[in-house]
């Protein structure tokens, strides 16, 4: 197989950020650095126009990705997709969404299947067994990539999907970011205002039900007589950021509970935590939060939704609850707040996981590997 640099145009419908725009950034990050050249296809005045520049990648903000039936939005992006096919003649295009992937397939459809077309999986959502989705997944698509196990396990035994033009790579976080920093905690916890005796539990997520904050604000309650000591530090903003605060009354632990909103410093941030939660009950795939928490020396405490369980295993980088529980999650952090000594063994465990297994350098090896599977295939099935 050849190892020369490939020319690859990666798309994604987002405006702005969340874990799918994240990958995508980081993974054109990392393919620039090993020589490959990347081109990043997303709408104007999205988040990506300005992390096309700092990974040194180039940016096609022509297209405009719009769901449901917008017939003149399509046809802008189909022929958006046609000329940079026909112009620059890529060795892969990589879709990260059903917009861009409808988008890209027809296109390259239309032009003869030139082009090695590969699609990312992010998340748990189910795919329709139909027709159009069979043609898409099966004869205009070469490979499959899927951010965790469990959802390639599960598309794989669907009629729309082949098991043999699939695999999974977790997402990967740059573990020279997030690393332990005792100057950085120092200044954290000050600024968030948290003392030596404190134990502070942190959450980083979009507030929104999928993530479980109600059950970690109710687990909080239910530890506050014995253990007057723990502080929880949400990180993130969403929707549901009334309910949770109302939620925080209704508790009765307003008082333990600090709100920070978005922040663009969440290496920093973290620093501030003794222990990462993460008890998602939908979505979760390859939670880059949790990997993050993780590679910054902390213990971390997660429910067993979706590809969660295939970053951490239970008793060694941290804890596994059952999703959508209060008791076992009240359980696992008495136990961990009881031993620091516990904590710190996982913390350490937990950093040496992502350094064998989750790093952004392993992430994007692994894709180009898939890459270059992909072109074998598209090889394969486009020579007769």
């Amino acid at each position: 197989m050849t190892s020369k640099p490939l020319d690859i145009l990666m798309t994604d419908p987002h405006l702005q950020g969340g874990g799918q725009v994240r990958y995508v950034a980081n993974l054109a990050r990392q393919l620039t650095g090993m020589g490959h050249s990347v081109t990043l296809g997303c709408k104007p005045g999205s988040v990506l126009v300005d992390r096309a520049r700092e990974a040194g990648a180039a940016c096609h903000d022509r297209f405009l990705f719009r769901g449901g039936l917008r017939p003149y939005a399509w046809l802008h992006d189909l022929a958006a997709s046609r000329r940079f096919i026909r112009t620059r003649r890529p060795d892969v295009l990589h879709v990260s969404g059903s917009q861009d992937h409808w988008i890209c397939g027809i296109a390259n459809r239309i032009l003869g299947r030139p082009v090695c077309l590969v699609r990312t999986r992010h998340n748990t959502y189910p795919v329709k067994d139909h027709l159009p989705n069979r043609i898409l997944n099966l004869s205009w698509t070469d490979y499959q990539i899927v951010v965790c196990n469990v959802v390639r396990e599960t598309l794989a035994r669907q009629r729309a999907f082949d098991a043999q033009h699939m695999c999974s790579i977790h997402n990967g976080v740059d573990a020279d970011v997030f690393r332990p920093d005792a100057d950085a905690r120092r200044r954290a916890r000050a600024e968030f205002g948290y003392g030596p005796e404190h134990l502070v539990c942190g959450i980083a997520a979009r507030l929104v039900e999928a993530k479980g904050h109600q059950f970690l604000f109710r687990a909080v309650a239910q530890l506050r007589a014995a253990h007057p000591e723990l502080r929880v530090l949400v990180l993130g903003q969403g929707a549901k950021e009334p309910t949770l605060r109302g939620l925080l009354e209704e508790c009765g632990i307003t008082d333990l509970v600090r709100f920070a909103g978005f922040r663009d410093d969440m290496a920093y941030c973290t620093q501030a935590f003794d222990l990462g939660v993460q008890p998602s009950i939908d979505c979760d795939t390859s939670s880059f939060s949790l990997k993050e928490q993780m590679a910054a020396q902390k213990p971390v405490i997660a429910s067993d939704y979706g590809g969660l369980t295939e970053i951490i295993s239970d008793g060694v980088e941290g804890l596994v609850v059952p999703a959508g529980t209060i008791e076992p999650l009240a359980e696992a952090i008495g136990a961990l707040a009881r031993e620091p000594a516990r904590r710190a063994a996982m913390g350490k465990a937990g950093r040496e996981r992502v350094l064998r297994d989750f790093t952004v350098q392993v992430f994007a090896a692994r894709t180009v590997d898939a890459y270059r599977r992909a072109i074998e295939i598209h090889h394969e099935r486009t020579a007769h």
